[in-house]
Formats: structure tokens, sequence, C-alpha cells
């Protein structure tokens, strides 16, 4: 039996708006996006990956290319934050997904799932930023600090920002609609669906 959430047209359908809506995001806060300090608001995007799985990832992944593309930093920018944007939507996926607790303890949960996305953008993007483009934190006030260090936290402080405050308000806000609970439904009906098919169909 087949459900839309497996439709070609489902897949397609939520990494295109995902794509849209970081991209336009960078575009439109491009000043805060890149360089320093950078904020990157479209990064609020990245745990929603919690409700839109692999799928949601993917679309982090295309609105990253996308949105460093008018960046114009080009180069490794191009590869190295769509990688970071899609595994950090992924291993954040995986990670929520198995939040069953409530009240306080599924807050913490989910916050200690965005912070490990978090995490991933730090090391790959506040490395490669500090190897590929120094030129962007000239002027930072960490002086004496290595390169690679101020990297990394320019990249913690905006993300905490960016992820851990404006998009965990956003989940959020996202779990108290239908679209959340229809997601949830779904998914567990394909895990039910997709058991029965391993353990009592014919093969």
């Amino acid at each position: 039996m087949a459900y839309y959430k497996d439709k070609l047209s489902y897949k397609v359908a939520i990494i295109a708006i995902i794509a849209a809506l970081y991209a336009v995001l960078v575009i439109i806060f491009l000043p805060i996006s890149f360089y320093f300090p950078q904020v990157r608001i479209a990064d609020c995007l990245i745990p929603q990956a919690f409700i839109f799985g692999l799928w949601g990832a993917a679309g982090l992944f295309v609105g990253c290319f996308i949105g460093n593309f008018y960046g114009g930093l080009l180069g490794f920018d191009l590869i190295g934050g769509p990688i970071a944007n899609l595994l950090a939507g992924y291993i954040g996926y995986q990670i929520e997904r198995r939040n069953n607790s409530k009240g306080m303890k599924r807050i913490l949960r989910t916050q200690f799932a965005i912070t490990v996305q978090t995490m991933i953008n730090v090391f790959i993007v506040g490395t490669y930023l500090a190897l590929f483009f120094p030129f962007i934190f000239e002027g930072t006030p960490f002086l004496n600090v290595p390169l690679i260090v101020v990297g990394w936290i320019t990249i913690l402080i905006g993300s905490l920002i960016s992820m851990n405050f404006l998009g965990f308000l956003v989940y959020e806000a996202l779990r108290r609609t239908q679209l959340f609970e229809m997601e949830t439904k779904i998914d567990t009906l394909n895990t039910a669906v997709n058991f029965v098919n391993r353990n009592f169909t014919s093969k």
C-alpha cells in the first residue's frame, strides 16, 4: 500500500519549500548571514528537519547552496555549508525522533538535539571559514586567539541565537499545528506498514 509521504511529489515539495525559505532568509538578512559577526537567521529552519526528516535536510542543503551562491564567498562555501546543513538536519532528526518524553524533559532533549546540530555547524563551518576565508574575521575582538577558535566562537554565538533560540521557538510553534500531528501519524503508520511487509508478507 502506497502512502503519499512515499510519493516523489511529496518529497520534492518538502525539499523545494524548505530550500526556498532558507535561500530567501539568507538573501533578506545577507549582511548578517556572512562575515563577522554572523547570525544566520535562515538556520532557524535547521531544527525543522525534526518534522520533515531527510527531505527537510535535503531542502536545507539546496537552500544553503543557493543562499551561499548569493553570498559571494563561493568556493568551499558552496560545498561545506550545504554539507553541514544536511548533516545537522538529518542527525538532529534521528536524535529528536526518539524523544518521547513529556514536559520539561522533552524540551531539554529537544534542546540537546538542536545543540548537536549547532556543534556540527560550529566545527564544519567555523573550521572552513577560518582556513579558507580568514579575511572575514578582520576586526574580531578575540585578540591573540587562534583563528580557527575564532571561527568556532563566531559560529557558536550565531547558531545559539538562530538555532537554539529562534529555531526552537519555530519548532515549538509547529509542534502545536495539525502539520506536526499529521507527520507524526503518517510516520507511525509507515513504520507499522513496513513492519508488516518485512515480517508477514510472502516473498
